[in-house]
């Protein structure tokens, strides 16, 4: 074997190592400054975020286990765990120790985000800045290979700073997306001249409206200003805040690829809060505002998918069905709904593919086979669900009981029944105090009101809808506390996340809740 074997290794990992950390730096910094699109980051962009990070850490094992493995360098455990004490250039060495150490904290917080305070993670996040720059300083004190490292750090780190500084000056201006449309002089007088959108939205006008099915309409608003609107994926919904200021969530069933309209799909409740009503009482040229897009049901991928929509449960399974359809993957959609006539975008979806569109009209074909469904998935097969309650109930029991092996993703229009009171928690309601971190006030909640009424106190353009925890409209960043979680927006799994919050049902475990607001 060729004794330099090792040290070629070494260099090798070593270089990829930093190359591709350097790379994720960047990267990190073009999805925070939004170069790459709107605040709410594609997930797609995110898992190269994570991709590249992870592959800098197999090329960074190489390195270090060539160094240990190398003979000419003499390099041991002890070397490698403390810095300064290397026979071989130890100042260079510990550069590169040092940078060790701040990479595993980055690593390990990143891992337990969900679970830890999210200034912990982003003051440890900050530290990425730190190890380039101490990596940057091993590799070419270190290595022999600095003509290389020479002006490859020159380029990553032109790139760094200009991104960096970019970052700090995007921040200090306002969101392009929350600006109120200059009034036109020309325009004739409307009925609500001193019109004030929410935070956070921007106008749209209705550009168009059809009859998507009984007590259906399908709605399209486009942008007011003739700029793109943001971007969206399968899953998404936006809250639609309508003439009378009223605000309601609606899922996107239209195309991602326009990004000059957005289209929903809205059922007309006669026995609501009144929000269907005045969306089917809308006119085309009205104005109107959106949120931007929020993706609590994102599509994963998988190989094999099985969609089960219920009434107007459609609207987010219709992007997701097209989307796996254009994939190429495999899948299957049962599509139950009181009638035919009832069953919105039922012939669009007939005309993508009628043989994988099973429509089961409930005053000819009764309910849906749910069991037969799911026994034609495979196993690890992804199952989507969004429809009335009842539905969500029958597939989770069905899942749970018979099919454990499919993975099951839900969106519920409405707050799940409840037929036993430990549902409702583990104990009764305590009082506590929430520090609002962005104006530094201190409100105490007491046991007899909700979260998000308190908050209103400093900030009555909270954004909320559905009031019960289902429809993630009010969702705010925990930054310091243990949320005390009674939504149905997460699942089992992630009911120990510290790093959200949906007030308007949901509480502190301890005295004191520090949120983003």
């Amino acid at each position: 074997m060729d004794p330099q074997l090792w040290w070629h290794l070494a260099r090798a990992g070593g270089l990829m190592s930093w190359w591709l950390l350097s790379a994720t730096v960047v990267w990190g910094l073009l999805l925070s400054t939004r170069v790459l699109g709107p605040r709410t980051v594609p997930a797609r962009l995110l898992d190269l975020h994570r991709f590249l990070s992870a592959l800098s850490l197999v090329f960074l094992g190489l390195h270090l286990l060539a160094l240990l493995a190398d003979t000419w360098v003499d390099i041991g455990v002890l070397q490698l765990l403390s810095p300064f004490t290397s026979p071989y250039r130890p100042v260079a060495v510990a550069w590169g120790v040092i940078a060790l150490y701040l990479l595993a904290a980055i690593q390990v917080t990143s891992l337990l985000k969900p679970r830890v305070p999210h200034r912990w993670w982003r003051y440890v996040h900050f530290s990425a800045f730190a190890v380039f720059a101490l990596t940057t300083a091993h590799a070419l004190t270190a290595g022999t290979d600095d003509t290389a490292v020479r002006w490859s750090g020159l380029a990553l780190g032109a790139a760094v700073v200009f991104l960096s500084v970019y970052r700090l000056l995007a921040e200090r201006r306002p969101d392009p997306g929350s600006r109120s449309p200059k009034p036109d002089a020309k325009a004739a007088p409307a009925p609500a001249p001193e019109r004030r959108d929410p935070p956070g939205t921007r106008p749209v006008v209705v550009a168009g409206l059809r009859r998507a099915a009984d007590g259906v309409v399908a709605v399209t608003v486009a942008s007011a200003d003739g700029e793109r609107l943001p971007v969206w994926e399968p899953g998404a919904h936006v809250d639609l805040v309508l003439p009378s200021g009223t605000i309601r969530p609606y899922s996107l069933c239209g195309d991602p690829a326009e990004s000059d309209s957005y289209r929903l799909g809205i059922l007309h409740v006669p026995d609501g809060r009144g929000g269907s009503a005045e969306v089917h009482g809308l006119r085309v040229g009205q104005q109107v505002a959106v949120s931007r897009p929020r993706n609590t049901f994102p599509l994963v991928l998988a190989d094999h998918y099985l969609f089960i929509a219920g009434g107007i449960g459609i609207t987010p399974i219709l992007p997701m069905v097209r989307a796996a359809n254009a994939a190429g993957r495999e899948w299957r959609l049962l599509y139950g709904g009181r009638s035919r006539t009832a069953m919105a975008f039922a012939d669009d979806l007939l005309a993508l593919d009628g043989d994988r569109v099973q429509l089961v009209p409930e005053d000819t074909d009764g309910r849906p086979d749910l069991a037969a469904a799911l026994a034609a998935t495979p196993a690890g097969a992804a199952v989507y669900c969004c429809g009335p309650e009842p539905l969500l109930a029958a597939v989770e029991e069905t899942m749970a009981t018979d099919f454990p092996d499919r993975h099951l993703h839900t969106e519920r229009f409405g707050a799940p029944r409840t037929s036993s009171p430990k549902t409702e928690g583990p104990a009764p309601a305590r009082e506590f105090t929430v520090e609002l971190r962005r104006t530094g006030r201190v409100l105490p909640v007491p046991a007899d009101r909700t979260l998000l009424d308190v908050i209103r106190q400093a900030a009555p353009d909270a954004h909320s809808s559905c009031e019960a925890g289902f429809c993630s409209s009010c969702e705010l960043r925990v930054l310091d506390g243990t949320p005390d979680h009674h939504d149905t927006v997460l699942t089992p799994t992630e009911r120990d996340r510290r790093d959200v919050i949906y007030p308007c049902v949901s509480r502190s475990r301890g005295p004191h809740l520090v949120v983003d607001l």
